[in-house]
């Protein structure tokens, strides 16, 4: 079942501070974002965004890291973003939202993809924060 307080959470944030939401990157503005650290600060001209995923991992207690991927085959390196509490073990930002939202794989990939517009994550967010045990994707207007 999803949590629903959580969900409120992150919808309630993305709605008050919508210059913080971003839904292309799991976090942007840093590299390192510490759970008790602000995304802003008001006279700061470079902002830290989240995703959704990324504030699911902020708000339980997850530091956020921006990391290199081992170098491939041509020395090319990525990077990736990782959350992770002290002592655990570092994983992916969405795997750790998954869970924090205990959300199923399809919803998932909905509510993180890059290209689900803001109003549609919203409207996402308020059905798991009245405490839908899924999200209903077709009531959705797109």
């Amino acid at each position: 079942m999803p949590t629903p307080e959580l969900a409120a959470r992150i919808r309630s944030a993305i709605l008050t501070h919508p210059d913080h939401y971003d839904p292309s990157a799991w976090l942007r503005g840093t590299t390192l974002l510490h759970p008790d650290t602000p995304l802003h600060k008001v006279d700061s001209p470079c902002r830290t965004t989240l995703c959704v995923a990324g504030y699911a991992a902020h708000f339980t207690g997850h530091t956020l890291e921006v990391v290199d991927d081992p170098a491939d085959s041509h020395g090319s390196r990525a990077t990736q973003t990782v959350a992770h509490k002290p002592g655990s073990q570092a994983l992916p930002v969405w795997i750790v939202a998954q869970r924090e939202l205990h959300l199923n794989d399809d919803d998932t990939g909905q509510l993180f993809a890059s290209c689900t517009k803001a109003p549609t994550v919203l409207a996402a967010l308020a059905q798991l924060a009245g405490g839908a045990p899924r999200i209903d994707w077709d009531a959705i207007p797109s």
